[in-house]
């Protein structure tokens, strides 16, 4: 009886929280209010970073034709898939991704896969603060400043801290901005592109060469999918779970993968644009301030301002993601505390690239080829296990909360995809010694992580069902 007691007084306390306290625990039915546009909204201004114009100029870097170029940039955000369905996921176990992963490894296996996704979303911090402060000194710049290290100092700390207390304020009002700046800067972004579309030299545009489908194409396309869909399927049910059970799993996917494509897609285009006016953009030290250069001033000003808020909103969705991660390995934080260790380490990462290192866009592109063989594995078994089990019996709170220990046959899937993808994959940083031949420059690294832990997660699912029923 008293246990019974126990858990009413629980489900009333967490009747009484807030989302940010209710932390990795599973969100109330009364607070299950969400509906899918909502969803739209959160990726969309998840996505809408002057980063997507950046990656338009990655693309062309390859020595792809315009054709080429924009069928790579919608092979590459279709990636999105896999966030909704991570979101789906979400709705239907009501807590956090990697949460729900422990039903994948088993509590204590699954802090393995949670410290690298925790990695990843620092990491993705520390890009969007360095984006952040670039995109700021460019603003201070274009308003006539000189580019000096006290701007890039002043910028950063502007930017950081702007971050932080955003961050502090709750998820009710970071959803609130991001309603706003999306609105803002997407406007801003599609004046953009009608200038540039009017602008640009069609004749040189067209006139691209068409690049090679394996070396060319298909690390245009891996670059993309992981920088967009197998860097944010991580966080997919952090956002959804709160959803009303009456939302239909199909309006999420749609409102999911489009409330990303549709500024992904009209980004990565005005990149493309800009490498006509720009050769260099996709291997420009700092393409931020060189796009910031091109615009003219009365356009650059209210662009790079505008883009200054979309950048806030996207560091901060990864800031509470991964601060969600460290409570998800059983370091027992308050989120704010949480969110104030992670703003010191990734500060501290933006520190060394701005004025130490100097060099952003080699790092960022090894960055993220390394974590997205990780991720892509991750991706594939959480998949399988979700299609296979749990969109139609659920997350038990055994599976999420219990003393399940490891799962070492499916931390072996994960381990061996992985470094499979990692052994064909050549960076710069780390060269797998099997990146050869038609492996040395493609980035097929993450197909070839996902399909491997795919393959073997599967086999081992069949291999236990057999001993478990004979």
């Amino acid at each position: 009886m008293s246990s019974i007691n126990n858990i009413s007084v629980n489900v009333l306390k967490d009747e009484q929280l807030t989302m940010e306290e209710l932390g990795i625990s599973r969100v109330p039915s009364s607070k299950q209010t969400k509906k899918p546009i909502e969803l739209f909204f959160v990726w969309c201004a998840a996505n809408i970073g002057i980063l997507g114009v950046v990656y338009g100029a990655i693309i062309v870097s390859f020595g792809l034709s315009f054709f080429q170029s924009v069928l790579a940039a919608i092979v590459g955000v279709l990636s999105f898939s896999l966030v909704g369905m991570s979101s789906i996921a979400g709705k239907v176990g009501r807590t956090t991704t990697l949460t729900l992963s422990r039903s994948s490894f088993g509590k204590k296996g699954n802090i393995a896969p949670t410290a690298f996704c925790w990695i990843n979303l620092m990491g993705w911090e520390a890009v969007n603060i360095i984006t952040g402060t670039l995109t700021l000194v460019a603003l201070f710049v274009a308003l006539g400043f000189e580019e000096t290290s006290v701007i890039t100092a002043l910028s950063l700390l502007l930017f950081g801290g702007l971050t932080v207390v955003v961050s502090i304020l709750g998820q009710n009002t970071v959803l609130l901005l991001q309603k706003w700046i999306t609105r803002t800067f997407g406007a801003m972004t599609l004046f953009v592109a009608i200038y540039l579309i009017a602008t640009a030299d069609w004749n040189s545009i067209l006139a691209l060469p068409s690049g090679s489908w394996i070396t060319g194409f298909l690390p245009a396309v891996s670059i993309i999918a992981a920088g967009t869909g197998i860097s944010w399927a991580i966080a997919g049910a952090d956002y959804s779970r709160d959803q009303s059970p009456s939302s239909s799993s199909k309006h999420i996917f749609l409102t999911v993968v489009g409330g990303a494509a549709l500024p992904l897609l009209l980004l990565i285009l005005t990149g493309i644009l800009l490498t006509a006016q720009i050769p260099d953009l996709g291997t420009n030290a700092n393409p931020i301030a060189a796009i910031g250069q091109l615009l003219p001033s009365w356009m650059a000003i209210p662009y790079l301002a505008a883009a200054v808020a979309g950048i806030v909103t996207i560091a901060v969705l990864s800031l509470y993601s991964a601060s969600l991660n460290l409570l998800t390995m059983g370091i027992k934080l308050n989120q704010r505390t949480a969110i104030a260790i992670d703003a010191v380490l990734v500060l501290s990462v933006a520190v060394y690239v701005l004025f130490i290192s100097g060099d952003f866009l080699g790092p960022f592109i090894s960055f993220l080829m390394i974590c997205g063989v990780f991720l892509s594995a991750w991706v594939a078994i959480f998949l399988v296990d979700f299609m296979k089990t749990h969109r139609y019996v659920g997350y038990s709170e055994h599976d999420l909360y219990g003393e399940t220990g490891c799962y070492t046959s499916t931390l072996v899937c994960w381990l061996i995809g992985a470094l499979s993808g990692l052994m064909v994959t050549k960076t710069g940083f780390i060269d797998g010694p099997l990146a050869v031949g038609v492996f040395e420059s493609s980035s097929l690294g993450l197909f070839v992580s996902f399909t491997i832990a795919l393959v073997l997660h599967v086999l081992v699912r069949k291999t236990n069902i057999r001993v478990i029923y004979g």
